[in-house]
């Protein structure tokens, strides 16, 4: 089961056109908002918005930077803390080919409100997916075999550990692949139209990417103790 640790820290936001999905991770005392660096296309180097109490917020954010090695993320700091203090713990190690994960986010900008007991943000949807390939050359990277939808990116990728309840996030969702698929008619005969199809295959890249980024430039809000 999903847990607090996890809903609580994923939000979705708006820059500029672009919607998606940003999580936040705490390092060395310091909070930091993680998405995919696509979703920031139009970041005006000031602010981002935030959905809360239904209505898009904006929130002052500075760039940490982005992730290196064509990595498609980027890294956020706030001046206010975003998220309480259960555990999201950054970590890449220790995943084990084949097993399950889940990945958080806001399909198509559906939004889920459930007032008090998400503090007013909305619930981001909650998908299953399996570690198909780890890609440890560079950019390290997870491929997922599960359904992604647009506004997942910039989202959560978690897993459990063995024998341990607490969640870990590996990495962060980029997109899916998608092929193009012919189009029949009514007669069954193929047509010269063709569509993208989604293969079911999720890119994902390595969490380590970001904390790269935020050790280089240390910026995060720091946490009060």
């Amino acid at each position: 089961m999903i847990t607090r640790g996890v809903i609580e820290r994923t939000f979705q936001f708006k820059c500029g056109n672009n919607l998606g999905t940003c999580f936040a991770i705490d390092v060395d005392n310091k909070q930091y908002l993680c998405t995919a660096k696509h979703c920031l296309a139009e970041f005006n180097g000031r602010t981002i918005e935030l959905l809360h109490q239904n209505t898009w917020k904006k929130l002052e954010v500075k760039l940490v930077g982005y992730g290196s090695k064509e990595a498609d993320i980027g890294v956020l700091s706030t001046t206010i803390q975003l998220s309480p203090y259960l555990p999201l713990i950054p970590d890449f190690n220790d995943i084990v080919f084949g097993q399950d994960v889940y990945f958080l986010g806001f399909p198509f900008g559906i939004r889920i409100n459930v007032g008090e007991i998400n503090r007013h943000y909305p619930l981001p949807f909650v998908k299953k997916a399996i570690i198909s390939a780890i890609e440890f050359e560079e950019p390290q990277a997870l491929l997922l075999d599960g359904h992604n939808n647009a506004g997942f990116s910039g989202g959560p990728v978690v897993f459990q550990k063995q024998l341990r309840n607490e969640f870990y996030v590996a990495s962060i969702v980029s997109g899916y692949r998608s092929e193009p698929e012919p189009i029949f008619d009514r007669n069954e005969n193929e047509t010269s139209l063709r569509y993208h199809a989604n293969t079911g295959i999720i890119l994902s890249y390595s969490i380590d990417y970001a904390l790269d980024v935020i050790r280089n430039n240390p910026i995060g809000f720091k946490i009060p103790e």
